[in-house]
């Protein structure tokens, strides 16, 4: 269900195949969405309005029983000085120039094939929101890569994951402690389901995860509502060559996709929205 190898199938291809050093170190079951009241860096030149949600085709299968994973690390993050203030105020040009550095760095090194997503998720319940990049030029190679902004306001790399066939979602359920960053992973009927939180000292686990096999009568959307698991709203663009301009889109929630001309770095957070 990958966005925007074709216009037509957006997200009919996520669930189809082909790091960086660190700089410094209740979406319920969806309304109606509303708009982002924003400007893209580029001013768009046309807007058109595509269908993203799409019907598996798929045989008989079973399903697997979830699996639990945790990944460790030493490392901790030295107390630091800056104010929350100085966290919240430093977020959006931190993320921005990462994101515009890496989407720079695999055009060049790719005669201008590049494909990303983007959102904001406070993973961690601090009223930080971290940064979810999904980034590369095929499905093959896509990469996630969570950052965060540390206790001296700077950027901080805090995990890195496959992010080939992926959308992002979080966990709704009514318990709080078990909400949770997730990944939803899928190709021709096999999806996998990745639970992820946030360290004190800034290091990403992934506390669990579910393999699952389409049933000839499920979506990918039924297994993801019986877990409590919704999509959220994230920001992709592609560019396809040297001789093509960016295209983005703005991604909403088993809904429709809005596409704007050019590379859109929207980094406002509002309330669990880019804007």
């Amino acid at each position: 269900m990958k966005k925007f190898l074709a216009l037509s199938c957006l997200t009919a291809i996520l669930l189809a195949g082909c790091g960086v050093d660190e700089p410094n170190e209740e979406i319920s079951k969806p309304d109606p969405v509303r708009v982002p009241m924003t400007e893209a860096t580029t001013e768009p030149e046309t807007t058109t309005t595509i269908a993203t949600t799409t019907r598996a085709t798929t045989t008989k299968a079973t399903t697997t029983a979830a699996t639990t994973t945790t990944s460790a690390t030493t490392t901790k993050t030295a107390g630091g000085t800056a104010t929350f203030t100085d966290r919240l105020d430093s977020y959006e040009e931190l993320y921005k120039a990462e994101v515009q550095r890496v989407w720079d760095e695999t055009y060049n090194a790719n005669d201008g094939t590049v494909m990303i997503d983007y959102a904001l998720y406070d993973i961690d319940n601090d009223k930080i929101p971290e940064l979810i990049f999904n980034h590369g030029t095929c499905e093959a190679d896509m990469m996630v890569t969570v950052y965060t902004v540390d206790l001296d306001a700077k950027l901080k790399k805090v995990g890195e994951v496959g992010g080939s066939h992926a959308v992002f979602a979080e966990d709704d359920s009514e318990d709080a402690d078990n909400r949770a960053f997730v990944l939803v992973q899928g190709h021709m009927g096999s999806m996998t389901i990745r639970w992820f939180t946030m360290n004190d000292d800034f290091t990403l686990s992934e506390r669990k995860n579910l393999e699952h096999e389409l049933k000839a009568d499920e979506d990918y959307e039924d297994v993801e509502w019986d877990n409590e698991i919704w999509r959220i709203f994230y920001i992709s663009a592609y560019n396809m060559d040297k001789d093509s301009k960016p295209k983005s889109y703005y991604n909403y929630a088993y809904s429709e996709a809005e596409e704007q001309d050019g590379l859109v770095l929207d980094f406002n957070y509002d309330n669990g929205w880019l804007r």
